[in-house]
């Protein structure tokens, strides 16, 4: 049978057939969901390059020549411990370092930022590794850092402090330690002596670089630490 073209009606890129208005919601979403995520720097492509970035080697401060360690100095908190193999027993010694995982907006509340409080093996100074020491208040009048005294850590733009908040877990004895923008008293440290039984004698005492130190949370007075058997998306401290 012969058809005149006048008799076809041709099909245009106006004309919606099939389950069309599906379709186009279904695109909505997934343009909405690229545009949420590229606001946030969750795209893979964003990330890879936060990583990168933030795995750049940056220097350390230097002494000036007394060894004391000051506030505003940038450093590394470096945790050496001594692991018992589970089958041979074997010890070897392990070492990691304080790092900041890559930011992202919590959604807890306007203009909040959480990031992961984590461990490295990699022992290099780098953006997410290197932390500034910082007085919590301005009365602080001394210079060098002094056992007993109360710090801040933040991170090398000075916009994330190491702070401890309530934890996610039902283990009662110990929190989650996170970096956030939100400064709070939880976001105070005391710097003690490793030796508990010689904290009394070196209170007040200066501190120099490489001493090795205790951390604990003001607040609180739990110190911070590694836990390896229970680890999470948190460091803890006990």
């Amino acid at each position: 049978m012969m058809h005149s073209r006048a008799n076809i009606r041709p099909y245009n890129a106006q004309v919606l057939v099939g389950n069309w208005y599906e379709d186009r919601v279904m695109e909505e979403e997934v343009l909405t969901d690229f545009l949420e995520k590229r606001s946030t720097g969750q795209l893979s492509s964003q990330k890879m390059s936060e990583v990168e970035r933030m795995s750049q080697t940056i220097p350390l401060s230097v002494s000036a020549g007394d060894g004391l360690l000051r506030f505003g100095h940038q450093l590394m908190l470096i945790n050496t411990s001594v692991y018992s193999a589970h089958n041979t027993g074997e010890k070897s010694q392990l070492s990691c370092c304080l790092a900041t995982g890559i930011p992202h907006s919590s959604g807890l509340q306007d203009g909040a930022t959480e990031v992961t409080a984590t461990g490295t093996t990699s022992i290099r100074p780098t953006l997410r590794s290197a932390f500034i020491l910082g007085k919590p208040n301005l009365s602080v009048s001394s210079d060098s850092i002094k056992y007993g005294d109360e710090i801040i850590l933040s991170d090398t733009n000075g916009e994330l402090f190491l702070t401890c908040v309530k934890s996610s877990t039902r283990a009662g004895r110990t929190c989650d330690v996170i970096f956030t923008n939100n400064k709070t008293r939880n976001s105070v440290w005391i710097v003690m002596h490793p030796n508990i039984n010689a904290r009394l004698e070196f209170d007040g005492s200066d501190v120099k670089i490489d001493d090795k130190v205790v951390l604990a949370h003001a607040p609180t007075n739990k110190c911070l630490s590694v836990d390896v058997e229970h680890s999470n998306r948190y460091t803890k401290i006990k």
